[in-house]
């Protein structure tokens, strides 16, 4: 922590992206989305960030790794800085997080029971076409598109 009568050193885009673990790209997007405040500028012309940035770039990381996209982080962002969050609205992404989440669980327990019946000896996996991206998947091969989903784009 500065002392008061110490200026704080500029937070630029180099020592942001290092703490906060994130690419210079991630970071203009970031800023292009709205889910930062533009950056003051030093004297030199370098960008420097508020003190808070490495926290909220933390927070953006996290929402999205639930599922959550730019535009609803930002309208979740602003709603909690105005003190107006919109109880409907995040009932309504609460719900569709957990339907989401639902369906990568049943996803994620399907490829466990067939990772535990290999693990367990069970190699009847490598007979079964259904499970051919799985025995891809161990053997460290690249996903084939003609296995995906044709519908949605993703594996069944």
């Amino acid at each position: 922590m500065n002392a008061p009568d110490l200026p704080r050193r500029p937070l630029t885009t180099t020592s942001l992206c290092r703490q906060a673990r994130v690419t210079r790209g991630q970071l203009r997007v970031y800023e292009r989305e709205g889910l930062l405040p533009p950056p003051r500028r030093t004297a030199s012309g370098y960008r420097d960030y508020p003190a808070d940035t490495p926290q909220r770039l933390l927070a953006i990381r996290l929402l999205k790794e639930l599922g959550f996209t730019l535009t609803e982080i930002r309208l979740l962002m602003a709603e909690g800085e105005s003190g107006r969050l919109d109880r409907g609205r995040l009932r309504a992404l609460a719900a569709e997080q957990v339907r989401q989440v639902d369906t990568r669980l049943a996803r994620l327990q399907l490829v466990r029971e067939a990772l535990a019946a290999v693990a367990a000896g069970d190699f009847r996996v490598y007979d079964d076409p259904d499970c051919d991206f799985l025995v891809r998947f161990l053997a460290g091969e690249e996903p084939r598109i003609d296995t995906l989903n044709q519908t949605d784009g993703r594996r069944p």
